[in-house]
């Protein structure tokens, strides 16, 4: 039925320029909003140094600066490196653990009856609080902030799959059942295909909560990372370098949203361009 829809929306559908096809200009227009929105914040930013000390608002000059010797400096270059690292491993190893667990919990009511409640409590339990709990229970630095990061975005990949389980059309369940699918071919031909959109916003919400977690660890005990540099920085009240810092983390966000939407796009290259997001 899915070839069949795809036919006629080929056949019906305007011809769509393809990623390679597409010049810069049209490329600029789809990150207009952006692009717009910074500006607008730079702009304001540079008007409110004229009002506030630098020491508060300093001008965007300094802040370029500071994010150039981020850049420019390995010492400097490594924290980023490893705070990027730190949030990439970690968020792999809790989309493991948590599809895991979600597909468990949506093929299992039994499963789900009692993690369900569980993972609701972790997810309330304070981002601050696990930091307290870490450093309580772990002595090794690193292991102390990959248990902060897993335990704050494990139960969000659980809680997108199990609910995209549950979501999945019993129509197409029967279908399978009709053909004598085995239990197998319709995990990975009709479930696997069905969860993979809410896979991907789970992916997308989780990536922002895992760089705010990472942060968070990094404060305490770590002598690397962004999170170290925020607190250096804070420590001499450099406000440009701490801007710097923050701006920088949230340009590897970009780059690691823009990896997602490319891995969406061609995980969901078979739907209609209506419904991919």
């Amino acid at each position: 039925m899915i070839q069949e829809r795809n036919v006629v929306g080929e056949s019906l559908a305007p011809p769509v320029a393809t990623n390679s096809g597409r010049s810069l200009w049209q490329r600029i227009r789809e990150h207009q909003p952006i692009i717009v929105d910074l500006i607008g914040v730079a702009v304001l930013w540079q008007i409110s140094t004229y009002f506030f000390s630098p020491a508060i608002v300093p001008p965007l000059g300094d802040i370029g600066e500071a994010i150039w010797k981020i850049f420019s400096q390995w010492s400097n270059l490594v924290s980023l490196l490893v705070t990027s690292l730190r949030v990439l491993i970690s968020l792999l190893l809790a989309f493991v653990l948590g599809t895991m667990l979600g597909v468990m919990m949506g093929l299992f009511k039994g499963v789900r009856t009692y993690a369900r409640p569980l993972l609701h409590m972790i997810q309330g339990v304070p981002a601050l609080s696990w930091v307290v709990f870490a450093v309580i229970w772990f002595a090794q630095v690193e292991v102390r902030i990959a248990f902060i990061l897993l335990i704050g975005t494990l139960p969000a990949f659980a809680l997108y799959v199990d609910s995209a389980v549950q979501s999945v059309n019993l129509d197409l369940i029967h279908l399978g059942q009709a053909f004598r699918a085995s239990r197998l071919q319709s995990f990975t031909k009709i479930i696997l295909p069905a969860i993979v959109p809410e896979i991907m916003s789970a992916w997308t919400v989780n990536l922002g909560n895992g760089v705010r977690v990472a942060v968070i660890a990094e404060l305490i005990g770590s002598t690397v990372g962004v999170g170290f540099q925020l607190l250096q920085a804070q420590s001499v009240f450099d406000m440009a370098g701490a801007v710097a810092w923050t701006l920088s983390l949230v340009a590897v966000l970009f780059v690691y949203q823009g990896i997602i939407s490319f891995v969406e796009s061609q995980l969901l290259s078979w739907r209609p361009k209506s419904e991919v997001a």
